[in-house]
């Protein structure tokens, strides 16, 4: 019987990495190259673009329509041509398993080896994340730099972790993640705050703190000013917004994303792209505002669908696949609950309480987004690991070898 101290990050990363990897190899042999959906397309466009003229733009001449960082991801990448198809998806298999290690780490420094056991083997088994390991995207590189920036954020919150080395990574990683999806905007100076509250605004957790925004700043002015000078407009977070936002709100949504209206609405071909942002972005304002019982009803469809155990598309919702994610999912969301409510309940441990807080504040957030924009299964994988690592602590020990120490020392720390 394997006991929980005796798994090693390595065998945790090689288990997670081989079934990616696997998964990844099985695709190339039966679909080789081909990309299935639009946003894959999309993303392999900027990338191969920015490699061949120098410019990331869309082969439609879009140059914000999506953030920077995950095309510059795979234009590292795609010199090979389709063959780089293969390279960026192994690169999400590697980037995938580290992942789980770090996730694994964490689980460890807040509730010890069991906890730690139980985080890297469900998500290293995380079927949805093996299965995204294969598509151009960017989930998989924006799940593995949330959780390295929550843990960053954790550690700064302990009475003896507000170090530069943590303070440097929770602002890099906070600034890749906005420069990959702008939907993360708010929650990063979010967790800012939740690491200032609980450090009770101490003065040295504060003074590294402050990194964070300059670095965020030092990330988006570039972006910002090359997007002044080819479109006219910053475009901060892309020039996709109202687009998505039209496809969330607008008469025609359903909670799913179809974007047909691109085609069919008039006067849209005749609009630039910071026109089309701004154009639909006030008419889905607009009708959200004259049917408010409407809004209210599409949240809960949206929600449905993010948080459904099962995939919402109809080949993967029957069959093997659908009683894998389903079973998976389930059993995360009640391992996850459970450990909530020990956690309020019984635990006074402040590691895994801290743990807790952060998980569930980036659960709740991206389930009120994603209640206003499209509902998905792809929307909620960021989310996963971190109700993993949270239902792990359940096993938490009553006391966590380490502790007093970190408790006494909190006064020189801070």
């Amino acid at each position: 019987m394997i006991r929980p101290r005796s798994v090693q990050p390595w065998l945790l990363f090689g288990v997670a990495l081989l079934l990616r990897a696997g998964w990844v190899g099985y695709g190339w042999v039966q679909r080789g190259p081909e990309l299935s959906y639009d946003d894959e397309s999309l993303h392999w466009q900027l990338a191969t673009n920015l490699i061949r003229d120098g410019t990331l733009v869309s082969d439609d001449g879009r140059y914000a329509a999506r953030m920077p960082f995950y095309p510059l991801f795979l234009a590292a990448l795609a010199s090979p041509g389709e063959v780089g198809i293969l390279l960026a998806r192994l690169a999400q298999a590697i980037l995938g398993a580290c992942g789980v290690v770090v996730l694994a780490g964490w689980a460890r420094a807040a509730a010890g080896a069991r906890a730690a056991w139980l985080t890297g083997v469900l998500a290293a088994l995380d079927p949805f994340a093996i299965f995204f390991a294969s598509l151009l995207l960017s989930e998989v590189v924006f799940t593995f730099l949330l959780i390295v920036f929550l843990r960053a954020a954790w550690l700064l919150a302990q009475p003896a972790g507000a170090t530069w080395r943590a303070a440097s990574v929770l602002a890099l990683s906070g600034a890749a993640l906005v420069l990959t999806r702008p939907s993360v905007a708010l929650l990063v100076p979010l967790v800012w705050c939740l690491v200032a509250w609980i450090r009770a605004l101490d003065r040295v957790a504060l003074s590294r703190l402050a990194l964070a925004p300059v670095v965020l700043a030092a990330a988006l002015i570039p972006w910002g000013l090359r997007n002044q000078a080819v479109l006219g407009s910053p475009a901060w977070l892309s020039t996709n917004g109202g687009v998505t936002l039209y496809d969330a709100l607008g008469p025609q949504a359903d909670g799913s994303s179809n974007q047909e209206f691109l085609r069919t609405m008039p006067g849209l071909a005749a609009l630039d792209e910071v026109a089309l942002d701004q154009h639909l972005r006030r008419l889905a304002l607009e009708s959200a505002g004259a049917d408010l019982p409407r809004v209210l009803r599409l949240a809960g469809t949206k929600l449905a669908r993010t948080w459904t155990p099962s995939p919402n598309v109809a080949e993967y919702r029957t069959g093997a696949t659908a009683w894998i994610g389903g079973a998976y999912s389930v059993g995360v969301y009640g391992l996850a609950v459970a450990s909530l409510v020990w956690c309020l309940a019984r635990s006074r441990d402040p590691r895994v309480r801290r743990l807790q807080l952060l998980a569930w504040s980036a659960a709740l957030y991206f389930a009120l987004v994603h209640a206003v924009y499209i509902g998905s299964v792809r929307y909620r994988l960021p989310v996963m690991p971190l109700l993993v690592a949270a239902g792990a602590t359940l096993l938490a020990p009553r006391s966590i070898p380490g502790a007093a120490q970190s408790a006494a020392a909190a006064p020189e720390a801070t």
